[in-house]
């Protein structure tokens, strides 16, 4: 799974060009037809290439795969091709890019982006030229260190050589890739059994340690959300930090005190960040049926229609939720629903920020301060406690209120002061259908009981079995191999 991760990852690079403009009438000399990027990307991904052993064989000789990580071949291509590009875009009008659907909850729109990057075909070019020469370098050294544990006859249960300078690498590309990347990298820093150990403990540092944007700008930002003049924020705000006191992928956090002498927490969402995400999402869906037919092409395994459609499907899953991360009014509908929902069942062990909703937009989110540690770093004695609580509110979460929080790294679990459980960052949620609730409380009931024969029925029900497999699940012994597991 890590080499999957790597082959996305280190595929696509930063969203890091500043708003350059790019004129409507810019593309009129692009095709209008089928999306030419994705064609492109299809046709390349279909090549019998892929699938040629003499072709894998030679990506495989280090003497190969030497003279293409040669720093001066890496940076003559790369900056022929950026640069070239690039001066086409560069000599566009000031027309901001924006992006292809809204900030919004319901906004992800996979079809609107193929309309809309198939008119601006040279941004894409530009931004897969410069990825390609920004991690072309890490991708060779990676592939030397396979190489080399080849040669050693892949010793099961020994790492690749390097490892944990690669994964300082990956970690610097993660931040440079942008926030598309570092959510996904958050993501992947408590998933070890996704990942290698090494890789995991360097991603950690980002689930509360990104580097942030400038804090003039986003005073800026804070003061047109809120309609105020430049310089004006006084008149919300008695006083603000100087700099941000945590910062993530979409946004970042100052410390502010209103009129009144409430503490607050103020979030500012980065400046074009849906732009960002959108071009990212956009390339992610162009590269992984290329990135599925490599994979598949390593492993000797044939590459089916099924395949590419499901990794598609995934990249839309999750690009759903990120988008909606850029709707702050959602994160404050769901921070808000979640306090009243325990509140309203008893369980005042654990809560969320209250939401300031006369200063909250969709770019802005302030919410009241929250003094306490990560409950992971906290030593407090009542932390194991606190765990119990968190694993109670996420069940009741799934199988009571049916809105599920998707963002659970240890940098959004807080033990405040008065050892109350605090579940910050609401932006990604999940909706629980009513059936699959039903279906998990079953399967958990049968579970419990002991009853292996209700089992297979629950694996259709909660959609691991297809309904046709039914009765080939249902002929192992699962009472027999529930017995001998309890020996």
């Amino acid at each position: 799974m890590l080499r999957n991760f790597l082959a996305i990852v280190v595929s696509v690079e930063a969203y890091t060009v500043a708003p350059t403009g790019l004129s409507r009438s810019s593309g009129s000399f692009l095709s209008s037809r089928a999306p030419a990027p994705r064609l492109l990307l299809d046709e390349l991904s279909a090549s019998p290439l892929l699938s040629n052993p003499d072709v894998l064989s030679a990506l495989g000789d280090p003497k190969v795969l030497l003279a293409l990580g040669n720093p001066n071949v890496l940076s003559a291509l790369g900056i022929a091709v950026a640069a070239t590009v690039g001066s086409a875009i560069a000599r566009s009008s000031g027309e901001a890019i924006g992006a292809p659907y809204p900030a919004r909850a319901d906004g992800y729109d996979p079809e609107a982006a193929d309309r809309f990057y198939s008119a601006r075909l040279p941004l894409v070019v530009w931004r897969l030229a410069t990825l390609t020469y920004l991690t072309g370098a890490f991708n060779v050294r990676l592939l030397l260190d396979y190489a080399q544990y080849k040669r050693a006859g892949s010793p099961e249960g020994e790492p690749w050589p390097n490892e944990k300078d690669r994964a300082k690498e990956a970690l610097s590309i993660a931040v440079g890739l942008g926030p598309t990347f570092i959510k996904l990298a958050q993501a992947l820093s408590i998933r070890t059994d996704l990942i290698p150990e090494a890789y995991a403990l360097e991603l950690r540092q980002l689930q509360d340690a990104v580097p942030p944007f400038d804090s003039a700008l986003a005073k800026e930002l804070l003061a047109h959300e809120l309609n105020l003049p430049t310089g004006g924020l006084g008149a919300k705000f008695k006083k603000i930090s100087a700099e941000p006191l945590a910062a993530a992928s979409i946004g970042q956090v100052y410390k502010g005190e209103l009129a009144d002498g409430r503490q607050v927490a103020i979030k500012v969402q980065r400046p074009n960040i849906l732009d960002a995400i959108a071009l990212d999402l956009y390339l992610l869906r162009l590269l992984v049926p290329l990135q599925t037919r490599i994979s598949n092409a390593a492993r000797k395994v044939p590459t089916y229609p099924e395949d590419l459609k499901l990794a598609r499907e995934l990249v839309d899953e999750w690009g759903r939720g990120f988008v909606a991360e850029t709707d702050y009014l959602h994160e404050a509908a769901n921070t808000a629903e979640f306090s009243a929902a325990m509140e309203r069942r008893g369980l005042g062990a654990v809560t969320a920020p209250t939401v300031i909703p006369e200063l909250s937009t969709r770019k802005i989110l302030v919410t009241e301060w929250i003094d306490g540690t990560r409950l992971d770093l906290d030593a407090s004695p009542d932390v194991p406690r606190l765990c119990g609580v968190a694993i109670n509110a996420y069940l009741t979460m799934l199988l009571d209120t049916g809105c599920l929080h998707c963002d659970p790294h240890p940098g959004n679990l807080l033990r405040s002061r008065d050892g109350k459980l605090v579940i910050l960052d609401w932006g990604m949620t999940q909706a629980v259908p009513q059936d699959l609730q039903y279906a998990l409380i079953e399967f958990i009931a049968h579970v419990n009981a002991e009853d292996y024969d209700a089992m297979p029925q629950d694996f259709v029900n909660l959609g691991f079995t297809p309904p046709e497999q039914l009765e080939r699940v249902r002929a192992p012994d699962l009472g027999r191999i529930g017995s001998l597991s309890a020996i």
